[in-house]
């Protein structure tokens, strides 16, 4: 063993992760506060901040697919659920059946593989206008998900973090279109939707809403304010930096 010491290091805070989700687990007021722990936790490592978010009391976590999903299926209490944003491929299919994990239905091939092969309980994502994952808003989606053992209906916000006026569409589509589609919650909101303000509480019963948080758990948010379900207008936004760098540097004149 050799006592070298490298010259660049990242530090990572726990105790302000679980911070950071608490505010928004606040700030979303009597919705469900999920975490997307994608791409390994966004490259902290998925088992350990899946490890202190349970802990600190989440209950809804999301991955990319299948891979990530038997990494952390282990760790799955009982009342803790776990997402596939992928949804189900045709090789996926096998793993997909016999796992705890949700696939998150996103075109109709999905959908239609996911109930030829007796798939269970599974969640669907509604393309509102951010033109990524998703079934088409204009389909007959009532048709389409008939059948289904649907948990979680879903959508995406594709600028929340701006002002801008996509942002009051995508929720009046996804308003009209969760008035035709019985599922046992909704969610809209994202780290930013949080921060969006009352508008976006399209659901009154508590416990029906969920909404996903990702990037505002590891950094500060862009908006500089929330106003979101758990603070009145303007709060500040308390989120901290979850990490930091070190190293050795040397100043030229």
């Amino acid at each position: 063993m050799h006592g070298y010491t490298a010259p660049l290091r990242l530090r990572l805070d726990g105790d302000a992760l679980v911070s950071n989700w608490r505010w928004l687990a606040r700030e979303s007021g009597t919705a469900a506060c999920g975490a997307a722990i994608k791409a390994d936790g966004y490259g902290l490592g998925a088992t350990e901040v899946m490890r202190r978010l349970t802990q600190a009391g989440c209950r809804d976590f999301f991955v990319s697919n299948w891979g990530e999903a038997a990494e952390l299926e282990p760790m799955l209490q009982q009342g803790v659920s776990l997402s596939v944003l992928h949804g189900v491929r045709t090789e996926d299919m096998a793993q997909a059946l016999q796992s705890r994990a949700r696939p998150v239905l996103s075109t109709p091939e999905q959908v239609a593989r996911w109930r030829a092969a007796g798939g269970g309980a599974c969640d669907v994502m509604i393309d509102t206008g951010m033109n990524r994952l998703g079934l088409d808003w204009r389909d007959d989606l009532s048709a389409m998900v008939a059948a289904l053992d649907l948990v979680t209906l879903m959508s995406h916000l594709a600028s929340a973090d701006e002002d801008v006026a996509l942002n009051a569409v995508q929720c009046a589509r996804f308003s009209d279109i969760r008035q035709t589609i019985p599922a046992r919650r909704y969610s809209l909101a994202n780290s930013a939707g949080i921060c969006r303000g009352p508008d976006w509480r399209f659901m009154a019963a508590s416990r029906t809403r969920l909404r996903r948080t990702g990037s505002a758990r590891w950094s500060r948010p862009r908006r500089r304010s929330c106003s979101g379900g758990g603070s009145s207008p303007g709060t500040a936004s308390a989120t901290t930096p979850l990490s930091r760098l070190s190293a050795t540097m040397k100043w030229r004149s």
